[in-house]
């Protein structure tokens, strides 16, 4: 009984068995979460026996997830990327989900194309696609080569409510859009009276654009002293973050570049999309090359350098809007 209870090893002993704690006792806390490096050659290796040895009548989709070790089961606490591939001839049957999710294409083809709500978005490398909460979205390789990309998804956000996922009645889903229409309906302009089914349109940035962007850039000798030329994929109908609990950027770091040590409340998973070079995280170097994929923590000290004599390219997804929105999002540089 606890009134017969006497110190607070007695109480704490009590509490333990009732499944409760004082606050003396310190509040629990979540793993800590470190960085952690993905190597390509390992992950593509592993993603083409995949294709030899796991048919897609055995899966919904073949993907390799990535595991960050002090984590266990995940990537990060709030956002996952892992690395997906459809052969020649396959379709990754048509759900959705009220996870939303982006594909970065690292090697593409003319004659594969994502559907998203009807309408079939080509999946090219360099292109960037959104398939935002609750849209149907399947995935098909008409060509003649295999085509990978990175899947980005908030699924973790969206854990700590209730994941939701439905199969459609068919492998395929109907196209009953053409190509490019929401690029043309939902872009900077876009005809008054069409309304968008959903708050985030499905979208593609083209390679073709954001290479272009980076180029005006570059001719204007502008860029961040920590990221480089840094874009972001903005929403095509607020101008805000790609989606609305996580955001996609692409930075440039020039040859012979050294950017300036920052941290935020934010993680950020980056994907070397192009050359080589070193973040340096905590004070832990992390040497990255064509495809590597790494993780750096919130608050983590962290900065990019390219000693090479190329150019490098960084993708990047980060929670920033869901840190934003919730008004626990802060940043520092250092020194």
């Amino acid at each position: 009984m606890i009134d017969s209870i006497g110190n607070v090893t007695q109480l704490n002993e009590w509490l333990a068995e009732h499944n409760l704690s004082g606050h003396w006792l310190g509040m629990p806390r979540p793993a800590e979460m470190k960085p952690w490096l993905w190597k390509w050659s390992e992950v593509y290796a592993a993603l083409i026996k995949a294709t030899e040895v796991v048919p897609m009548s055995d899966t919904a989709r073949r993907t390799i997830q990535l595991r960050n070790p002090s984590l266990g089961d995940r990537m990060s606490n709030t956002i996952h990327m892992s690395v997906q591939c459809v052969m020649p001839g396959e379709v990754a049957t048509a759900h959705r989900h009220n996870a939303a999710a982006v594909r970065f294409v690292v090697k593409g083809s003319k004659d594969a194309f994502t559907v998203v709500e009807g309408e079939p978005i080509p999946m090219e490398e360099g292109d960037l696609i959104t398939t935002p909460n609750w849209t149907w979205h399947d995935h098909y390789n008409d060509g003649s080569q295999p085509v990978v990309w990175l899947d980005g998804l908030d699924i973790r956000l969206v854990g700590i409510a209730k994941l939701f996922q439905e199969p459609f009645h068919h492998d395929r889903q109907p196209m009953d859009k053409p190509a490019g229409f929401a690029g043309k309906t939902m872009g900077h302009v876009r005809p008054a009276w069409i309304k968008p089914e959903h708050k985030t349109p499905p979208f593609r940035y083209a390679w073709a654009d954001t290479l272009s962007t980076i180029e005006a850039l570059r001719a204007a000798e502008l860029e961040s002293a920590c990221d480089g030329i840094h874009l972001t994929y903005s929403h095509p109908l607020t101008g805000g973050p790609t989606l609305p609990t996580f955001a996609c950027d692409l930075q440039l770091l020039r040859s012979r570049f050294s950017g300036k040590a920052h941290r935020h409340t934010c993680t950020t998973i980056f994907q070397a999309f192009r050359g080589q070079g070193v973040t340096i995280i905590d004070g832990q170097r992390f040497e990255w090359t064509q495809g590597d994929i790494f993780v750096v923590p919130p608050w983590s000290l962290h900065k990019h350098e390219n000693a090479s004599g190329e150019d490098a390219i960084l993708f990047s997804m980060t929670d920033r809007p869901a840190m934003e929105a919730l008004d626990i999002y802060r940043e520092e540089l250092e020194g």
